[in-house]
């Protein structure tokens, strides 16, 4: 035990690894903690103040991983493949949105077939209730802050920063993806399974385009269009 911690390469691990444990414990470990023991309004996304709030809370959240992220010297921005938007960002974030759908549908039926009488198990998100087409302008600016924050802290700082310890490709995504779904495991395995499957999902998707705005955009995508579900009353 003493030789671990004397280790230098064990110290320096332990060094990088602090700086993401504190931040997903600043940004997120509250959220996920707080959703286990209080009841969640479905209907939040229809107060504006709620989305005002949550943007201006969001927005300087985000600012703050990427100014972690760049006040080292030895590494930037880049290194995470945070870099500008491309014009083929966007259509590839509508082919995003359908790969999440189709990474969930699967696990809906199965859940489905499994416990029969929880409805509404196809769209992942179901129980929000949205009825209000006024605010659809700062709910879709919402949902877009939801997505890049997450995605740029998930995926493109937390999952870099695990490779960049020597954890391999594959174990550093089920590291980040199993954190991820964990945010949801208060709904139940479901939401769950459906969490980390879309995370996994996008993971790959990353790796391959290494592009954060592809899967920032099609994540914000989705959580938008459960939303407009909803509004339908099919949620």
């Amino acid at each position: 035990m003493n030789e671990f911690f004397s280790s230098t390469n064990n110290k320096k691990i332990k060094i990088a690894l602090m700086e993401p444990f504190l931040l997903f414990s600043v940004l997120f470990l509250p959220g996920f903690i707080s959703q286990g023991v209080q009841e969640i309004a479905p209907d939040m996304f229809e107060s504006l103040f709620f989305n005002i709030f949550y943007i201006i809370t969001a927005v300087p959240q985000l600012l703050l991983i990427l100014y972690i992220i760049s006040i080292k010297p030895e590494r930037s921005l880049a290194d995470f493949d945070i870099g500008k938007i491309s014009k083929i960002d966007v259509p590839r974030s509508l082919l995003a949105l359908i790969g999440i759908y189709l990474c969930i549908i699967p696990i809906g039926l199965i859940t489905m077939l499994l416990e029969p009488e929880i409805d509404n198990q196809l769209v992942y998100g179901s129980g929000w209730s949205f009825s209000d087409y006024r605010l659809l302008p700062i709910v879709f600016i919402s949902c877009m802050a939801t997505g890049y924050l997450e995605e740029i802290f998930f995926r493109a700082y937390l999952f870099k920063s695990l490779q960049k310890t020597g954890a391999g490709l594959i174990p550093s995504a089920i590291a980040v993806n199993v954190l991820f779904g964990s945010g949801h495991i208060y709904e139940g395995y479901y939401a769950f399974a459906a969490t980390a499957a879309i995370g996994f999902f996008l993971t790959w998707l990353f790796v391959k385009t290494k592009s954060i705005h592809t899967i920032s955009i099609g994540h914000g995508l989705y959580n938008f269009s459960v939303l407009l579900i909803a509004m339908t009353g099919a949620l």
